[in-house]
């Protein structure tokens, strides 16, 4: 006979799945249609919108002829829309979202894009330190992909597709790899919730021991920790994240810290040696103790991750390789939930007569 607490935690699947249908299909309590759980497909806009990755790839190859930091930018957009997720509880608790008992699945579905002066302060997530000083120039690329593609009557191509694209584009541009992402989904009308993104965005001091365990609480195992890692071959970051930054290499250490003093509109590049190409120096810097983040020199305190960084350091087409998987994969991390194709990318719906592509409450990025 089964025991009291597996009755009580049955009995709150099925209210889960009764109240709250979208959440529960994509946990796979049901099988039933929703707004935006389901499958998606790679060639899902290919009848309707033939011309989506020419309109996406002109307008990024643009941007980036203009500002190099746009492809390091798009991928920052894209990790952390993609990476904060809560899921239907696992015990025996009412969980209260909103007015419903709904805990609703958040993947790539654009919440992160949601411009946080016209949201609670309580849905804010773009202000978390983590989502601090996302780049302007991404920002604005993926709107203007978006208006473009609502020019040629795509009505039906969400923000959060367009996202996806548009990194991807970014990184092959930039010598990184191709792969292959599942599209259809739609724009989330709520961001991520705040608890959520302080537990699933590490912080730049992170230990080894963290970034794995939160790393595998989405899936993603110590080969995907690793490659995802290997983002930092491009782009910059914050000064102040280099607080914590110490090693054996101290004159390295000395040397970035006295080059960025502690302020946020001050960078510092990733990768000390080819910052602007999306190549496999980055391991290399880390074998060699030039790891600019906390986070970086972490990766060879697990002996498994330590043994692919050497690899890595030696071998780009093993990298890319693995790059792409775990970026197709986290392409295909679950979304549910209410949801609608956004015409401006930053607001709801209901707010578009608002549209303003440069108000205040983006945080800039050097």
């Amino acid at each position: 006979m089964a025991s009291s607490g597996a009755m009580v935690l049955a009995m709150m699947g099925l209210l889960a799945a009764l109240v709250c249908p979208a959440a529960a299909a994509a946990a796979g309590f049901i099988s039933m249609p929703t707004d935006n759980v389901g499958d998606h497909s790679y060639g899902v806009h290919a009848t309707f919108c033939p011309n989506l990755e020419k309109i996406v790839l002109d307008k990024v190859a643009e941007a980036r002829r203009w500002d190099i930091g746009v492809v390091a930018g798009l991928l920052r957009i894209f990790f952390h829309d993609c990476f904060p997720n809560y899921l239907l509880p696992t015990t025996p608790t009412i969980i209260i979202y909103k007015v419903s008992m709904c805990v609703y699945l958040v993947g790539c579905d654009a919440s992160l894009l949601l411009e946080p002066s016209h949201l609670y302060s309580s849905e804010r997530a773009r202000e978390r330190p983590q989502n601090q000083g996302l780049h302007q120039g991404a920002l604005d690329l993926i709107q203007r992909i978006r208006d473009a593609v609502r020019d040629a009557k795509c009505t039906e191509v969400s923000c959060a597709d367009i996202t996806m694209l548009a990194t991807r584009q970014a990184i092959k541009l930039s010598g990184g790899p191709d792969y292959g992402v599942q599209l259809g989904r739609k724009d989330s009308i709520d961001p991520a919730r705040i608890d959520q993104v302080n537990q699933f965005l590490p912080a730049p001091d992170a230990k080894i021991w963290k970034l794995i365990e939160v790393f595998q609480s989405r899936g993603f195992d110590r080969t995907d920790l690793a490659a995802l890692s290997g983002a930092h071959t491009i782009g910059k970051t914050s000064c102040p994240n280099l607080a914590s930054r110490t090693g054996d290499a101290a004159w390295f250490v000395e040397a970035i810290k006295r080059n960025c003093p502690g302020s946020w509109d001050k960078k510092q590049v990733l990768d000390v040696d080819t910052p602007d190409d999306f190549d496999h120096k980055y391991y290399k810097n880390i074998v060699d103790g030039k790891g600019v983040l906390s986070t970086d020199m972490e990766l060879l305190n697990d002996p498994f991750i330590k043994d692919l960084v050497h690899k890595w350091a030696t071998d780009k087409n093993f990298f890319s390789w693995k790059f792409g998987e775990a970026m197709a994969k986290m392409a295909r991390l679950p979304v549910g939930g209410p949801s609608e194709y956004r015409e401006n990318c930053f607001r709801r719906n209901s707010m578009r007569e608002t549209v303003n592509l440069t108000a205040e409450g983006f945080a800039a990025s050097a």
